[in-house]
């Protein structure tokens, strides 16, 4: 698996073939396809894997999601986001080639939808953001800024990814919907 992976954040999966994943991997090609009847349950499998440690890592901080929470998240999905970066990039093409992933994903991202979503109400009902703002939309806005910025970090060519930039972008979309006390707490983290 890992060999896909480098492969795939390297080249883009569309343009890696089982043979390469079989050479980088020091294995044949009939042996690579026993444990794996393609490249779509390659893919499957490590998407599977992103998704399960996308989940663990919402589920750490969905009891109590303080700033400082919040802000981890946004370090450990930037570190997913490194790991599994050709996901982050290939995204389209790899629901248009395979419907399955497709289908888990969007599962996924409902889900995830759902726990922002809760963060956000969270930290509203606090004092930490604004009453009665739209925060399912945030939330999708958050998600999709989150998930698209490396991508669009290539589309205006840059290849060097900076976690601190990447936090800053991110925490630009909530800042707005911050009170008097969310900003005094977001400047302690």
């Amino acid at each position: 698996m890992q060999a896909a992976l480098s492969l795939f954040n390297e080249k883009g999966m569309v343009h890696v073939r089982l043979q390469h994943i079989a050479d980088a991997a020091g294995i044949s090609v009939g042996n690579l396809a026993y444990h794996y009847y393609g490249k779509e349950a390659i893919v499957f499998a490590l998407i599977d894997e992103l998704m399960k440690e996308q989940s663990v890592v919402l589920a750490n901080y969905s009891a109590v999601p303080l700033f400082v929470h919040i802000d981890n998240i946004l370090e450990q999905n930037f570190s997913l986001q490194s790991r599994f970066e050709f996901f982050y990039l290939d995204t389209l093409e790899i629901y248009r080639m395979y419907k399955k992933v497709a289908r888990l994903s969007e599962r996924h991202i409902s889900n995830q939808l759902m726990q922002i979503e809760g963060m956000f109400n969270f930290n509203a009902a606090r004092g930490a953001f604004i009453k009665n703002a739209d925060y399912a939309s945030l939330a999708r806005t958050f998600w999709m800024a989150g998930h698209l910025w490396r991508y669009q970090q290539r589309l205006t060519g840059k290849t060097d990814f900076s976690l601190k930039e990447y936090k800053e972008q991110l925490w630009a979309v909530l800042l707005p919907f911050c009170t008097e006390m969310g900003i005094m707490e977001y400047r302690t983290i």
